[in-house]
């Protein structure tokens, strides 16, 4: 169990979270807290086992989540993720899938950057379901991908440079998405700038807040 203090959204996350609809707020907010969980645990671990062990503990709870087993949730982040996901929280090990192949091994010590674009690809095509945009579910993937990306681009080290590659070549053509997933189209708006910067922060300098703004109004 990860017992840290009380996750908060990034400055730029709380904005993307600004434009979600009312169907799309509670689990995206959510979903990304929780992504912000396994991020830690995953890029401050000492050891790899130590965060296996973590994660190990974070999706056999999402499983009770999911199976509606979870009835005093030691966490709070569960409480709030059996609320707003109840038995869609299965495909949240997604994320654990993909953040635990970030952890180093003796075959890729480097991690695989496309193991965690797989899994916030598909926790964004999930949202657009739970947001009643079913339609939009593979474009929105697209856009959880280039997040993806986009965050392990900054990381020094091999997986950097091929992240930022692989992130390129998924945002060379970024699909456009309907206005009430216009949350999800700042986060792959967001990203699609940085790889574009060369691997810089989401929210890394002055202009930040007014492209966040126009991918907010426009979606592009």
């Amino acid at each position: 169990m990860d017992n840290g203090n009380q996750e908060r959204l990034a400055d730029w996350q709380d904005l993307a979270l600004s434009h979600a609809g009312e169907k799309l707020r509670a689990p995206l907010r959510d979903a990304l807290l929780l992504d912000r969980r396994l991020s830690r645990i995953v890029l401050t671990a000492t050891e790899p086992a130590l965060g296996q062990l973590k994660l190990a503990w974070w999706r056999e709870e999402l499983a009770k989540v999911a199976s509606g087993n979870q009835n005093n949730p030691p966490d709070p982040l569960l409480a709030a993720l059996a609320q707003t996901w109840g038995e869609d929280g299965e495909q949240l090990n997604l994320l654990i899938d993909g953040w635990e192949a970030q952890l180093p091994s003796d075959e890729d010590p480097s991690g695989a950057p496309g193991a965690l674009a797989k899994g916030r690809g598909e926790v964004f095509s999930k949202l657009a379901t739970l947001a009643g945009q079913g339609k939009s579910a593979a474009p929105a993937a697209t856009h959880g991908a280039a997040w993806a990306y986009a965050e392990l681009a900054q990381l020094s080290g091999g997986q950097g440079p091929q992240a930022l590659e692989q992130g390129l070549e998924t945002t060379s053509s970024l699909p456009s998405l309907p206005r009430d997933l216009r949350a999800l189209a700042v986060i792959g708006g967001l990203s699609r700038r940085a790889l574009l910067r060369g691997g810089k922060p989401l929210f890394g300098d002055r202009f930040s807040p007014f492209a966040a703004l126009r991918l907010g109004i426009i979606g592009s």
